[in-house]
């Protein structure tokens, strides 16, 4: 699991580091807004997309695992147990740490939603449509939170306070506030990723940016809207420094007032390059997305062809066999002839049994097993099926893994089982034929 969160880490500094380089400065704001919550939500998810590429398909019948697994005898499970010592391990340690910390900053997400619901709480509130503005501290700037406009109405003239509520229904009808909702979300789930903050202070650079486009189409003259930014600016009750007062999780009038924000006001055309900039960068995250893919090597076309052949010493005797042709790289193709072996039954009228017993069986098992010492200090643990076939004489074979918890875990399931003594072999028809088994041996950890 702490591969994924590395995984994770990873992405969002190599998806922002794309933003910050190529998008940033551009007027594309929507594309912007979309690229940087796409963002978000790939880095949380890419540790669990697997794509395979397949092989090449060869015209045989496959049976799913999940088909195989109900169609085995299965046995009875089988318990490892191991004790870790008092200390505490890494991986406690480690998710210790990841849930205070999402604790905490669930906390202040919490507190934020707190704060602005005392506000509408205890503030007097006008409904206008589907708005609902809330008369707010003259300390603060206006501000809006999905369908509520904060705002003081006396600080204002009549003009700026339209051209400011302007703005701010701009923020709720394009519903930006569920991008900040989203990102707080995200960044409590992804609070250790250090660029976490970036993406939030982007994305609410990207909405005022939006807004400001959008008022300026609805007919507000460019220098009377820069004036009013510049006016906010300068009032000190309404400057960035006492934005600490307000809850920043909503959209304030007059965020980061920077030179960024009035050169985006003149600037309505993308750069030249702007589409190049997409061109270009769209592939390059298709490969990053391709770098955690779960890639299968093309293997050699395989034809498979059936064919008997008289036993010359016993002319009632058919014998069956398989013949590969496999053609390589460079062209040149090897062909196999083998003799087909009998498939193994699931089920027979006198089933395999250990000698000594089932009993004997287990405590072999339970003898030879060992907990895999990083497995255990981890804190690994899970269900392992073991698949493995009682061949005629008895002997145990072909033992793999049908479901697997961890590869150490897996290795030493089927190490064991490949150690079993010989079985009584199954009969069918009176005559010993090869058989399928399944056991399922569970690890566990306890603590002294």
């Amino acid at each position: 699991m702490e591969k994924h969160f590395l995984i994770t880490t990873i992405a969002g500094i190599v998806f922002y580091i794309v933003y910050y380089f190529f998008f940033r400065k551009e007027s594309f704001h929507k594309f912007n807004r979309f690229y940087l919550l796409g963002a978000l939500l790939v880095s949380l998810l890419i540790p669990f997309i697997r794509f395979t590429i397949p092989s090449s398909i060869v015209a045989v019948e496959q049976i799913s695992p999940l088909s195989e697994l109900l169609m085995y005898v299965q046995l009875p499970e089988l318990t490892v147990s191991a004790q870790t010592a008092s200390g505490l391990s890494l991986s406690t340690i480690f998710w210790g740490i990841y849930w205070i910390g999402v604790a905490f900053f669930a906390f202040l997400f919490i507190a934020k939603l707190f704060k602005i619901a005392s506000l509408i709480i205890q503030s007097k509130k006008n409904r206008e449509g589907s708005y609902v503005f809330v008369e707010y501290n003259e300390l603060n700037a206006p501000f809006s939170f999905f369908h509520y406009i904060f705002i003081n109405s006396e600080a204002y003239n009549e003009e700026d306070k339209q051209k400011i509520i302007l703005h701010e229904k701009i923020h709720v009808k394009q519903r930006h506030s569920w991008d900040l909702v989203l990102s707080e979300v995200i960044g409590i789930i992804l609070w250790f990723n250090p660029v976490i903050f970036l993406y939030k202070r982007s994305l609410q650079i990207i909405h005022e940016y939006l807004a400001d486009h959008r008022v300026l189409q609805q007919g507000i003259e460019q220098g009377a809207y820069l004036e009013l930014l510049l006016r906010q600016l300068m009032f000190p009750n309404m400057s960035g420094v006492v934005q600490n007062l307000v809850p920043v999780i909503g959209h304030h009038f007059n965020y980061l007032l920077t030179k960024n924000r009035f050169k985006m006001l003149k600037n309505h055309h993308y750069s030249k390059w702007a589409l190049a900039k997409v061109i270009f960068v769209l592939p390059l995250i298709a490969f990053l997305l391709m770098l955690n893919c779960k890639n299968k090597p093309e293997e050699p076309r395989t034809t498979e062809y059936q064919f008997t052949i008289e036993n010359t010493g016993n002319p009632n005797e058919e014998v069956t066999y398989n013949i590969d042709i496999s053609e390589g790289e460079d062209g040149t193709k090897q062909i196999n002839i083998k003799k087909e072996d009998e498939a193994p039954l699931r089920y027979v009228e006198d089933m395999p049994e250990p000698v000594g017993g089932f009993d004997a069986m287990y405590a072999f098992l339970q003898e030879n097993l060992r907990y895999p010492a990083n497995a255990r200090d981890k804190g690994i643990g899970g269900q392992v099926f073991v698949e493995f076939v009682i061949e005629k004489d008895g002997s145990v074979t072909n033992v793999k893994i049908l479901t697997g918890v961890d590869p150490e875990l897996d290795a030493e399931s089927v190490r064991v089982v490949s150690m079993m003594p010989k079985w009584k072999p199954g009969k069918q028809n009176g005559k010993p034929v090869r058989t399928f088994y399944q056991i399922p041996i569970r690890f566990t950890i306890s603590k002294d």
